[in-house]
Parts: structure tokens; sequence; C-alpha cells
């Protein structure tokens, strides 16, 4: 069983996270942004404002600048009529000029258990050892009842069942509140902010995590929910997400060319529909060339979509290994090679005509690029959140170190910083004691 090390620090509205192996190496680096109004398990009750008969979706508000988009295969039942208030979640954040996508299969979650309320059945993380995992089930099947849906995750590894039922009743209690609230008069409201998005993070590496350190007391306090105790726990003063590499994987991870062992290269560039990944061999002309990386670039790129937590479709356009082209021989090799990476969320589903291979990857929140430039997905100007929140952390890290300094601020970052960075500017001021005060200055983002 593979034993990770997570390194994370809390600076203003954002925490950075360091997952590594046992050899140090990067496993997973994320960026955890958000309020818990618009982050992914946000739970609204919103209004139907439009219909998109062609894709089977309502448009619905939950407070917005755009409406939410739930497709009504996400839907509890018919479809509802524009003006209908609706229960729904937050599946994915808002991105560029693209509202959050929604669905009505809510869904409540403690470090250990998952509870749907529309979904029945039992289920355990993959993450769980067999043992554990068999009794984990039984224990949920057990204290089920009709219509309820339970997951065990990976966190649930060593708790006692008293444990487990007290967080099951707790999950019913609150799904009754959120029931109740929904069934009051009124508009648009947030019926329940979404969970932590580190410690959820965190809660999925289960019985498989080997130390935890954090910067600061919310960080402390979300890792302290979720691990056992014989997990170690370090708060420290300093900054463990850069100690252990953070800073150094992140770059890494934003880059869209992956150099690959003894020559070669993989090519990753997200277009609005899919990540197009190519194979590049970088000039190699021995005879078995094409083959040695064909065969790395897919162990590469199984290891960098965990890394840079990518979803979605993909298209990947290996190197011929023959004269007239890709052999089925080879596309079957380099298939099986992909679903032995043993990545639960990927499904390899053939190729195309052309030879090509085709991936599916669950989507699970935004990617590393999403984050971090927006809709550009690294092949563009920073996000203005990414930019106001690296001007934070440069102010914060002078404000400690002596007088706090008033910077110059392109437009669009004072203007985030005025509007939905606000609470991110108070975090600043919290961190140091200082007033965070700014000129307007500079080009725009």
């Amino acid at each position: 069983m593979s034993r990770f090390a997570v390194a994370a620090t809390r600076h203003p509205g954002e925490t950075r996270a360091l997952a590594t192996d046992a050899e140090g190496r990067a496993r997973e680096v994320r960026l955890f942004r958000g309020t818990p109004e618009s982050a992914e398990g946000a739970i609204w009750r919103g209004r139907v404002v439009g219909t998109l008969v062609a894709a089977r979706a309502v448009l619905v508000d939950v407070g917005g600048p755009v409406p939410g988009l739930l497709p009504l295969a996400e839907w509890r039942g018919e479809a509802p009529a524009e003006g209908a208030a609706v229960a729904v979640m937050i599946a994915r954040p808002a991105r560029a000029e693209k509202g959050p996508r929604l669905t009505g299969r809510i869904r409540l979650a403690t470090p250990r258990l998952i509870f749907s309320p529309f979904r029945a059945g039992a289920s355990v993380s993959r993450r769980l050892g067999p043992d554990e995992a068999r009794r984990l089930l039984a224990w949920a099947e057990a204290g089920a009842r009709p219509g309820e849906g339970w997951v065990a995750r990976g966190a649930a590894a060593g708790f006692a069942d008293a444990v487990l039922e007290r967080d099951r009743e707790r999950l019913r209690r609150r799904w009754d509140e959120i029931q109740g609230k929904s069934a009051e008069p009124g508009g648009v409201s947030l019926l329940r902010g979404a969970p932590d998005p580190f410690a959820e993070w965190l809660a999925e590496f289960g019985a498989d995590l080997a130390s935890v350190s954090v910067s600061g007391g919310v960080l402390t306090h979300a890792a302290r929910g979720v691990l056992v105790e014989r997990v170690p726990l370090l708060a420290s003063l300093g900054d463990p997400f850069a100690e252990a590499g953070g800073e150094d994987a992140l770059a890494d991870a934003l880059r869209p060319v992956v150099p690959l062992a003894g020559g070669g290269r993989l090519i990753l560039e997200a277009t609005r529909a899919f990540l197009a990944v190519d194979v590049d061999t970088g000039g190699a002309t021995e005879p078995d060339a094409a083959r040695r990386v064909n065969d790395a670039a897919i162990d590469a790129l199984a290891k960098e979509l965990v890394l840079r937590n990518i979803g979605g479709g993909m298209v990947i356009d290996a190197v011929p290994e023959a004269r007239k082209g890709a052999t089925e021989a080879q596309r079957r090799r380099l298939v099986e090679r992909l679903r032995a990476a043993g990545d639960p969320r990927l499904s390899v589903t053939g190729w195309t005509p052309a030879g090509r291979i085709e991936a599916v990857r669950e989507r699970r929140g935004l990617s590393l690029a999403e984050t971090v430039f927006g809709d550009t997905l690294g092949d563009g100007d920073a996000a203005t959140e990414t930019a106001a929140l690296a001007a934070l952390r440069e102010w914060v890290a002078a404000a400690k170190a002596g007088p706090a300094p008033r910077p110059a601020l392109p437009p669009a970052v004072a203007g985030w910083l005025e509007g939905p960075g606000r609470g991110a500017a108070a975090e600043a001021e919290a961190m140091t004691g200082a007033r965070f005060a700014w000129r307007v200055g500079g080009g725009e983002t």
C-alpha cells in the first residue's frame, strides 16, 4: 500500500497542498480556493430561470453573476419549470464566463462517511484494505434505511462502529435541516456552505496517509477532524508546502511539456472540448525509439493526470511504431498499459478511426491549470484572482518582516480585492495585524 506525506500552507484566500510518496516525489499538487458559498459541495435553494431544450438542462440562479447549469440527468424526476424553487448542490465551481455545474443529487459528508439521500446502496473506498472494506460495507448495509446511499471513505479505517454511527446520525440530522430550510418561504438562498475542501481532499487518502504537516489554526483544525491518532500531525509556524518542494512541483505541474526519461516529450494541451495529448520522440532515431517513448509517455500521463487533477475527455496521439502507422497491437498494448496504472477515475474507451486513444477521467473540481489560469487553461495570462492572491502573499510576507507596504496594483486586481476578494484581504490583515492598503497603478492583468 502506498503511503503519502501531505504538506499544506494557508495563505490569504488559498490553501496550497502537496502530497508526496515515500521517495519524496510529488503525487498531487492542489490549490484550494473559493468561499463556502461558491465552492464544490455548497447547497442552494435556487430558482429556475431558463430551459436549454437541446442540452437537456435548465439554468438555475444560485446567487452568482452567471446562472448554474443543471443537467436533467442530474435531477430527481420531472424537469422543473421556469420559476420553480429547487434544492441543488454545486458539483463544479464557476469558471471564466461559465456558471457552476449543478446537481440535484445532493450528498453530504463527514471525513469518514458520504451520505446520498437520493442514491440507494452501500459502497466503500477503493483505498481500504480487503478486511476493513468488508467490515465497513457490512456496517453500512446493516444500518441503511430504504432509499439511503452510504459510502465509507478511506478515513473510516480503524474507527469503531459507534463513532461511525454518530456520523451517520449527524448526516441524517443535517439533511433534515436542509429540507426544512428549503421548504421555508423566500427566494434564492444558501442552505449549507461547502465543506472545507482541504479536509475533503485529505479524507480521500484514508489509511494511505503517513504524515501531515500544516500551517495555521484553520488547517490544523481541519486536519484533526480527519486524521486518526496513528497519523502524525505537525502544526508548523513556517511554510510546509514550500519546504516540501511544493512551489517547484506546482511550477512543473503547470508546464504543458513533460520531458520523458531517456528522451522524448509528453505534451498536454487543454482545449475547451478535451485534453489533447501528444507524444514526441524528440528526435530519437534508434530502432525501438517509438515504442520506448510511447511506453514512457503513457506511464508519465497516468501520473500527470493525478498530479494536476485533470478530468474530462482526452485524446492521446502516440507515435506510430510501424511504417504504415499505429498497429492494432500497439494500440492494445498502450491501452492496457494506461489501464494498468490503476486510476479509479480513469476509463479508457478505445481509439478513434485515426488510431488515437480516447479516455475519460472523472472530474472532481477544477484542474490545477483551471484554478490558476481560468478558462485559458495554461495558455494565457494568469487569472485576475491568481494575480491578486500572489499580491496578498507578497504583502503578508513583507508585513511580517517589517512595516506593511502599500503596493501598486493593476486596476483589475484592485477591483477583485474590493469585490469577490474582500474575504481574502481580510484574512491577510488577520494574519499580520496590519491594515492592507493599496494604490491603483500598473497595467491590467
